[in-house]
């Protein structure tokens, strides 16, 4: 039997009827968004039954003004069919710190670190993962970096903390004022990606000395010799 993503739709449905918020087609690809309680069940029908054998990816998709804010996104392939279908669940009812999804390592091994992404960028918990925590952030992180309340030129924090993070004492939330900094605590340094004004007691090395400042090198003359660009008067 051939098996294709409208197939597979079909068949979905047919098994798990209860299972099917919404089916989508859209450019030639199927997408499934499933009930999150389902997911699991739906997902081994896929394994087991249709060859679906390949998690090519796992990521997710902040809403911040929809209820429930998240969808989690699965996109499946079936080598032997090389057929290909997307399953998105969604989850995160408001005030819901940390929403939770079943973890699908047991299925596809290869959503550890998929999981493990998606619970440090987005702080979507995954029940039933064998080892949930932090992928790319420090492991003390506060806060999840992909989600669109995220101040978008992030956090700074005092000195001596460059390059660190000290834990929040408050939720920073999405207030105005949060977006005009530009450190990670309200008393942190101002933006400066000029590096025009540094402390050399915080990043040594990043300012020009005196005698490099005044002896500004000129490009090599005719004669392949060096010399010393002089100031117009």
């Amino acid at each position: 039997m051939v098996i294709t993503a409208a197939s597979t739709v079909e068949a979905v449905r047919n098994k798990f009827p209860q299972a099917i918020v919404e089916a989508v087609e859209f450019r030639g690809e199927q997408t499934l968004v499933l009930e999150p309680s389902a997911l699991s069940e739906v997902c081994s029908y896929l394994k087991e039954s249709l060859q679906y054998t390949v998690l090519e990816t796992l990521t997710a998709v902040d809403w911040p003004e929809r209820t429930p804010r998240f969808d989690v996104v699965y996109q499946l392939l079936s080598i032997p069919h090389q057929s290909f279908v997307r399953l998105k669940v969604r989850v995160g009812q408001r005030r819901e710190e940390h929403p939770a999804v079943p973890s699908v390592t047991s299925i596809w091994p290869g959503a550890n670190w998929y999981e493990r992404e998606v619970f440090d960028l987005f702080g979507i918990t995954f029940t039933g993962h064998p080892d949930l925590r932090r992928l790319l952030m420090p492991a003390d992180w506060t806060t999840h970096p992909l989600r669109k309340d995220y101040p978008l030129s992030g956090f700074d924090l005092p000195e001596p903390h460059w390059g660190g993070q000290v834990p929040y004492t408050d939720d920073p939330g999405v207030e105005s004022q949060y977006y005009q900094q530009t450190l990670r605590t309200a008393g942190g340094r101002e933006l400066n990606e000029s590096r025009s004004a540094v402390n050399l007691e915080q990043e040594p090395g990043t300012l020009a000395t005196p005698a490099s400042e005044s002896a500004v090198q000129a490009p090599p003359s005719s004669n392949g010799k060096r010399g010393k660009k002089k100031d117009k008067a």
